[in-house]
């Protein structure tokens, strides 16, 4: 905000603004601490099941459980807020209860028994995700409070891609160490589980100094809760965009765990390239959210959720056409681009669509049935999965034909979705991207995507 701004702002209007822009700042250094946890967790919890010896059953339900879990707690969201009656308190109880989950599932892996441990692990890795889920709504309607509206694209953008780099670092680094663990494989991961307890305490830690706007109960007020968010699915804008970010959400799910299956057991990596593999989609999440971030806030959110949602779409096709390392990478480079695109806009669009009045419950509401979705497309794979017929090399590969078959229908309900905002005059490159045309005879202009088109 410009010093003149500044200028014209009462004392405690001045310090409310200085306490956000410290909340700003903190927010970034608790969420690097956040982020080791993140990165262990996202890069090796399927890598420890593998080490286990777990089935693909027990590997689609290591993904899905979780997900369960998770869309039952976003329904108590709301109501674990007003319970607590601060963000702060119920985000930091559930950031700590988190953190301690990491010790069991650390020492689990030791038990006697191999079907026991990975049984164990499934359930302590459950309850970790649940107590972290349980303060995610409250979290984002924080920094939605805390963070100025016009800010929020760029914001949040920037964090991602600081948290990015360090998210790269931290998994690089992990994988050098499993590589190098010959015969203590186990060891290594328990020792990153609970390098992930003490990272996870460290970041709750911080987010006790945070600052909090005053917390209205009225505010927060639910609404109907969740069974009218449901029945009002088919009739609003914020319904069909759920429906269609959630469907879309079941169709990655379903082929998301076995990925890393597919690498380790079928491409034979070792873990380093497994890794870097890996990472390589946060790489170029770092090198484009800056670029999606100036986007969303000048288009809206609408415009890049479609036309990510088409890449995503394709994603899983060149893993059942070709093991090249070389290509492989170049994938994950553009799965990098796409679902760098697609989550900035997603979080900034249910951030801003219903304001601040209903946001916790709409944030939960969403989420439950998303990772609902999530749920149902991880335990599909994980039952379908061994059942499918071989189509190419391998056997999973034929799970991947089947999410890229199911995310075309979320991919044109996007269509559907009407945008929050008229975006601003198209650049030339943003016209190429978001609105290409093409000249029939002249005096004759069609979009290509004109069987879609509904706002462009």
């Amino acid at each position: 905000m410009p010093d003149n701004e500044s200028s014209l702002l009462s004392p405690d209007e001045l310090s409310q603004r200085k306490q956000r822009l410290g909340a700003m700042r903190l927010s970034l250094i608790e969420g690097s601490f956040a982020m080791v946890m993140v990165a262990m967790l996202e890069a090796f919890y399927v890598p420890y099941f593998n080490a286990m010896g777990a089935g693909t059953l027990q590997i689609g339900l290591a993904a899905s459980l979780p997900a369960l879990a998770a869309s039952l707690i976003y329904i108590y969201s709301p109501t674990a807020l007003q319970q607590a009656g601060s963000h702060r308190k119920l985000v930091v109880l559930t950031v700590l209860l988190q953190a301690a989950g990491f010790i069991p599932f650390a020492l689990v892996s030791h038990l006697h028994g191999k079907s026991w441990a990975v049984w164990g692990a499934i359930g302590f890795y459950v309850l970790l995700s649940s107590a972290g889920n349980l303060g995610a709504a409250s979290w984002a309607d924080w920094m939605g409070s805390i963070v100025p509206k016009r800010w929020h694209g760029k914001y949040f953008a920037n964090r991602n891609r600081l948290l990015s780099l360090i998210q790269i670092a931290i998994a690089v680094f992990a994988g050098f160490l499993l590589d190098r663990a010959a015969g203590k494989v186990m060891l290594m991961f328990s020792l990153i589980w609970l390098s992930c307890f003490l990272a996870r305490s460290i970041s709750g830690l911080f987010l006790m100094l945070m600052y909090e706007p005053p917390l209205s109960a009225k505010k927060h007020k639910q609404t109907g809760g969740f069974l009218a968010f449901i029945k009002a699915l088919p009739q609003t804008n914020f319904g069909t965009f759920t429906l269609a970010t959630s469907l879309l959400s079941l169709a990655a799910s379903f082929s998301a765990p076995f990925f890393a299956v597919h690498m380790l057991r079928n491409l034979k990596l070792s873990y380093v390239e497994y890794t870097i593999l890996t990472v390589a989609v946060t790489a170029a999440t770092v090198g484009f959210l800056g670029l999606w971030g100036r986007i969303i806030d000048r288009l809206g959110a609408i415009v890049p959720i479609r036309f990510c949602a088409l890449g995503i779409t394709l994603l899983p096709l060149p893993w059942v056409i070709t093991g090249n390392y070389a290509v492989l990478m170049c994938v994950q480079v553009l799965a990098g681009f796409c679902w760098a695109g697609y989550n900035l806009a997603v979080f900034v669009y249910y951030l801003n669509y219903q304001g601040h009045a209903m946001r916790v419950s709409s944030i939960s509401y969403f989420n439950a049935i998303n990772f609902f979705c999530v749920f149902v497309g991880s335990t599909l794979g994980g039952l379908l999965g061994p059942h499918l017929p071989t189509i190419a090399a391998y056997q999973l590969q034929t799970i991947f034909i089947v999410s890229t078959l199911i995310r075309i229908a979320p991919a044109i309900l996007f269509r559907k979705v009407k945008m929050e905002k008229q975006p601003q005059k198209f650049t030339v490159i943003e016209r190429l991207f978001f609105n290409p045309k093409f000249n029939i005879f002249p005096g004759i202009t069609r979009s290509i995507f004109r069987f879609f088109k509904r706002d462009i």
